[in-house]
């Protein structure tokens, strides 16, 4: 299996599993009306499935299309953060335990949005990812071949063209082996950030009772005025 294969596969899973969530979870207004630990046992195998998916589907962005890098990492954030407010509303004490499923299968409902936009960035850099990686990964193949290479005969030039060839792609392989390491790493980073944020229980208490969110605009107070003593 090649990551291009993998790539699709893990596009082709993460599409299905988007539609199944949209139509079984987020579309029921009856899931409104169960315990939040109810709701959380029925969305828990596609939650992690598709959290999982998105994370695959990163690492491999990241390697396909560096230089997207940015988008990449703003797209795997706006899908993560729903979701854990949807688990963590889910499991959170409250007064009124089915105003929090209610408000956690509206964090669902935006994941899946958010799952949208990430699933057509992960096409778009399938379908137009950066050329001189593709480059890499061809020769990477070519290196994965060379067993066979090497039990067919052939003339000494050709021979020695291989013989070249083996070593660049010796160097090219561990810089790309380097690279997904440092992809990791950076992925794990995200993930730990992402984890800190939480929405703020005055929030929650207002989404609860229904009030509308304060304008984030800062008043500007009215000048006073000094009087200089003569």
């Amino acid at each position: 299996m090649t990551i291009e294969n993998d790539y699709d596969r893990y596009i082709g899973e993460f599409e299905e599993l988007l539609q199944k969530i949209a139509t079984e979870i987020t579309s029921s207004v009856l899931l409104e009306r169960i315990l939040p630990r109810d709701l959380w046992n029925k969305a828990e195998p596609s939650v992690m499935s598709l959290r999982g998916l998105a994370e695959k589907l990163t690492e491999i962005m990241y390697l396909l299309k560096p230089e997207k890098t940015p988008t990449i990492e703003k797209r795997f954030r706006e899908l993560i953060q729903p979701l854990n407010a949807f688990k963590d509303l889910l499991f959170e004490k409250a007064e009124h335990p089915l105003t929090n499923s209610k408000l956690a299968l509206e964090k669902l409902r935006e994941a899946m949005e958010k799952g949208s936009d990430f699933l057509t960035l992960a096409k778009n850099i399938r379908n137009e990812p950066s050329k001189g990686i593709m480059e890499i990964l061809k020769l990477k193949e070519v290196y994965g071949a060379k067993e066979y290479i090497s039990t067919v005969p052939v003339p000494e030039t050709i021979h020695l063209r291989f013989v070249g060839l083996k070593n660049e792609l010796e160097n090219l392989t561990f810089d790309l082996e380097r690279a997904l390491g440092e992809v990791r790493t950076h992925l794990s980073k995200i993930q730990e950030e992402i984890a800190k944020f939480r929405p703020s229980p005055s929030e929650v208490s207002k989404e609860k009772r229904g009030e509308p969110e304060e304008s984030s605009e800062v008043s500007t107070p009215e000048p006073t005025l000094i009087r200089k003593d003569r």
